[in-house]
């Protein structure tokens, strides 16, 4: 294509979507964002504090703008902007001379905004390009040979591509990677080599390794990059300063640089397996190696290794308990309970805790709580709690009980223990059966219970019968 055709191409697709000088201030009404406000547009900024191009070249935090309003006939109408150097970046990351793939990457972005996966366009941007410069390198290269064609139609992953040498059929990054993989050079059997070589110069660690898993925690850029052929993760990518961005731009709860865990099956180093996961507790990402959304590694991964799953505990909760912000925003608690170890959250809470509070929080089960002797409230809400530990009945201080919204069938005998209970919120659990000694909270035999909150279309006309029954002087 001749260099005129180029420069059209360029001007229609800029044109198309909206690319604009990128405002020097994010907060700046200037510009851009004036021109869309004034168009009726409510303006959403798309930034980003640490930004760089697919050569290392630094973006400007504004990347774009969301814009949205409502069209006459009531729809909403959605508008996605995008920063002039966003597009600078995308052109370069497009390894054709025509720059027959920048659309492709261009809509990508915009529709990542459009469906509400902020984080991902922006890590597209962030990280992403110099992944896709390589890939789409790959995919050009391939596309027009007969065993690329018949690896991708016998490929469940890419089992909705219809056409896998249509690049526009591909919905994301991670896909494409699926469509070339096979076509990146890799040898396996020389990383567990080459892993221990870091180890030895102190650029690495291998806090755990059992007969089917091992735990890689990289401590230099160079240690990170091992896995460049493997996986698709920005981190493992030569060149780009990505791994040293994670680590050093996001703390530990105790102020040191962050940690980047990568698990590998063991199977990898001879070839008979591509499982691979890399975990950044700090930034929420846990990914196999194709880099797509979040995956769960408890039934797979730590259901299958003790070591693995001792560890993990042990560091999630060394982090959750450094933590200062509070418990309802410990993330460290949210990869505790994605782990499986709900019931050790009650392991932050020192003995002479007055109050036990969790709300929207994963925990099936209520451990053995009986240390907490001066425990007189115990809030767990929307938990999708399941069972009670019969060591409640220990708790003779306690004065409020919720366990609202949870998936309680039966509660222990042992409640009627609780001689200073006045209040119990169990509304949201269908409840099929309650202990006859539940009766002695009434004030009538010396408890202290005054309210009780169910539905009876919850539990059942004849449950709750039974309940008025034995709480006569209880308000329901």
């Amino acid at each position: 294509m001749e260099e005129t055709n180029v420069t059209d191409r360029l001007t229609f697709l800029a044109k198309t979507f909206d690319i604009f000088e990128c405002d020097s201030n994010i907060e700046s009404k200037d510009g851009k964002s004036k021109e869309l406000m004034i168009e009726g547009y409510t303006v959403k900024v798309i930034s980003s504090p640490k930004s760089v191009g697919v050569k290392g070249e630094d973006l400007t935090g504004v990347l774009g703008y969301y814009s949205t309003k409502e069209s006459e006939n009531g729809k909403i109408i959605k508008k996605v902007s995008i920063c002039s150097e966003v597009f600078t970046s995308m052109v370069i990351a497009d390894p054709t001379d025509n720059k027959m793939y920048l659309q492709w990457m261009l809509t990508l972005f915009s529709n990542l905004i459009k469906d509400g996966e902020i984080e991902s366009a922006i890590r597209l941007v962030v990280e992403d390009l110099p992944l896709a410069n390589t890939y789409l390198t790959l995919f050009n290269d391939n596309k027009r040979k007969k065993k690329f064609y018949d690896l991708c139609r016998g490929s469940y992953t890419l089992k909705n591509v219809e056409d896998p040498t249509n690049i526009n059929q591909y919905t994301s990054l991670a896909q494409l990677f699926d469509a070339v993989d096979p076509f990146i050079t890799k040898e396996p059997s020389a990383v567990e080599r080459t892993l221990q070589k870091f180890v030895d110069i102190g650029q690495a660690i291998i806090p755990v390794k059992d007969r089917k898993f091992t735990v890689y925690i990289p401590k230099t850029t160079e240690a990170s990059v091992v896995f460049d052929s493997f996986a698709n993760w920005c981190t493992a990518k030569v060149g780009n300063g990505m791994f040293t961005n994670y680590i050093k731009n996001n703390k530990k709860p105790n102020g040191k640089e962050s940690d980047i865990y990568i698990i590998i099956n063991n199977k990898f180093f001879t070839g008979e397996t591509n499982e691979l996961y890399q975990i950044h507790f700090e930034t929420g990402q846990l990914k196999d190696r194709k880099n797509g959304q979040n995956v769960s590694i408890f039934e797979k991964v730590l259901s299958e290794s003790e070591g693995l799953t001792n560890y993990f505990k042990e560091e999630l909760m060394g982090m959750a308990k450094e933590f200062n912000g509070g418990v309802d925003n410990n993330k460290y608690l949210d990869y505790l309970i994605q782990f499986g170890f709900a019931e050790s959250l009650f392991e932050l809470f020192a003995d002479e805790t007055p109050t036990i509070r969790f709300m929207k929080r994963e925990i099936p089960k209520l451990p053995d709580i009986s240390r907490f002797k001066n425990l007189d409230q115990l809030i767990i809400t929307n938990a999708k709690l399941s069972v009670l530990h019969p060591s409640i009945g220990k708790l003779m201080k306690l004065q409020m009980l919720v366990l609202a919204d949870n998936n309680l069938n039966s509660i222990p005998k042992e409640i009627g223990e609780l001689k200073n209970l006045n209040f119990i919120n169990l509304k949201g659990n269908k409840i099929k059966s309650f202990p006859h000694e539940l009766g002695q909270l009434d004030t009538s035999r010396g408890g202290n219970l005054l309210r009780l909150v169910v539905l009876q279309e919850e539990i059942g006309e004849e449950n709750y019968r039974k309940l008025k029954e034995l709480l006569p002087n209880a308000q329901f």
